[in-house]
């Protein structure tokens, strides 16, 4: 591996890789926990395209806005992400650790999101069912089952 993500291989397991057929939840069979993705130079687009909001932090040019290390995923365990809203962040738990998102430190995260006018989806990888942390509140909400590419939606309050 050769980027910022150190030891975390969070991301290789919480999501699902159609290109690989791997599906959400589970380990990737390319990685090796704790030290990087074994085809890193040719890993599919999805992989190559994406960064949690750990990593992108750790791109800021000012270190006070970078999240800190207890804060990375595999620390964490929780994998903050963009989703298909852009007023919604995602918080992705890691198996086995449902309620780490209510740790001290990803609390903070959360309420910053939401201070800066984002909601927050918390759940485990394919639930149906998430935690939506906005300006209101915590209250429940209900996704649609994955599709083809483990993509999965908030399901309309109307609907529900």
């Amino acid at each position: 591996m050769t980027n910022a993500c150190g030891t975390c291989t969070a991301c290789c397991r919480i999501f699902g890789i159609p290109e690989l057929e791997k599906p959400p939840g589970k380990w990737c069979t390319h990685c090796e926990i704790g030290r990087g993705c074994q085809i890193y130079d040719s890993r599919p687009p999805i992989c190559r395209g994406f960064k949690c909001l750990w990593l992108m932090s750790q791109e800021r040019e000012d270190p006070r806005e970078r999240m800190p290390v207890e804060m990375r995923p595999d620390k964490s365990k929780v994998v903050f992400h963009p989703s298909t809203n852009d007023n919604i962040m995602a918080a992705t738990t890691m198996p086995g650790a449902p309620l780490a998102w209510r740790n001290h430190a990803a609390q903070l995260v959360i309420k910053r999101l939401v201070a800066n006018g984002n909601s927050v989806a918390v759940g485990a990888p394919v639930s149906n069912r998430r935690v939506m942390v906005d300006k209101d509140g915590e209250h429940e909400v209900r996704m649609t089952d994955p599709d083809e590419t483990g993509m999965q939606f908030m399901i309309p309050e109307e609907q529900q």
